[in-house]
């Protein structure tokens, strides 16, 4: 099955002889390389926020290998995104932490997310091309957030252990996950539009990963006044609105690069 109906491990096989897609997969490794080394040194309520304006980015890439110049509403786009990542940061102010949760922890969250899972792929088989795409987007945003954390985790006991680390159930765990966010992430670029997708993964991989770090990571933010309070819902919110905007930009929507 190499068409339209590819699905899961299949799916891959069919992408892995496109060159863009290997090209793609490339950056991403090279990304997400640089990603834990910024995971190993920083909080992750710092680091994930960060991850939410990599569509600006895109954007960018998108108008100069297109000769395109961005619509108006693309720049109100990127400010958004931008500017509420650089608020949140400067008013929250992430603060304490720790690298290593418990590892009983990990049990709840990861049952969790595979319930989820299985339900948003038994779920998408029903519905439209678009929600099933939106669906699986939005669980992929959520396993790819579990795995920044795993990551962060990986890196830590890694810098302590060495290979010793191969000798816990973490960077295995890391594997599973992240390769199950990877998969979905794919599946849902294939079988409906980039527009119903991206946003969805685009903003909940940062917004897991925050909340992983301001809960199973006891990292903390500022909250000391209601003001500060209203800006951090201010600064979310225009990263969100920013986030979903660019996902339907028509600079990105329309390279679709995952269809053969």
């Amino acid at each position: 099955m190499t068409g339209p109906h590819a699905r899961g491990i299949r799916l891959i096989a069919v992408l892995v002889r496109r060159p863009i897609w290997l090209l793609g997969i490339a950056a991403m490794v090279a990304g997400f390389g640089l990603q834990a080394a910024a995971l190993g040194l920083g909080r992750l309520a710092v680091v994930e926020p960060v991850l939410a304006t990599s569509l600006v980015v895109a954007l960018v890439i998108a108008a100069l290998r297109r000769k395109i110049w961005p619509r108006p509403a693309d720049w109100v786009a990127m400010a958004l995104a931008a500017g509420g990542v650089a608020l949140f940061l400067v008013v929250a102010a992430p603060a304490g932490g720790r690298s290593q949760p418990p590892a009983v922890a990990w049990a709840p969250l990861l049952g969790g997310v595979m319930l989820l899972g299985f339900g948003a792929i038994w779920r998408s088989r029903r519905w439209s091309p678009s929600r099933s795409a939106m669906t699986l987007a939005a669980v992929a945003g959520i396993t790819l957030g579990c795995s920044d954390a795993l990551v962060k985790t990986t890196v830590a006991v890694a810098s302590i252990q060495h290979l010793g680390v191969l000798a816990t159930f973490i960077p295995y765990l890391l594997v599973v996950v992240g390769g199950a966010g990877f998969v979905l992430q794919q599946h849902a670029y294939r079988i409906g539009d980039l527009k119903a997708a991206l946003p969805a993964a685009s903003v909940l991989e940062p917004v897991t990963g925050t909340v992983l770090g301001l809960t199973l990571f006891s990292e903390r933010i500022a909250m000391h006044a209601l003001a500060s309070g209203l800006l951090l819902v201010l600064a979310a919110a225009s990263t969100v609105a920013g986030v979903g905007w660019l996902g339907r930009a028509p600079l990105l929507a329309e390279g679709d690069a995952v269809r053969p």
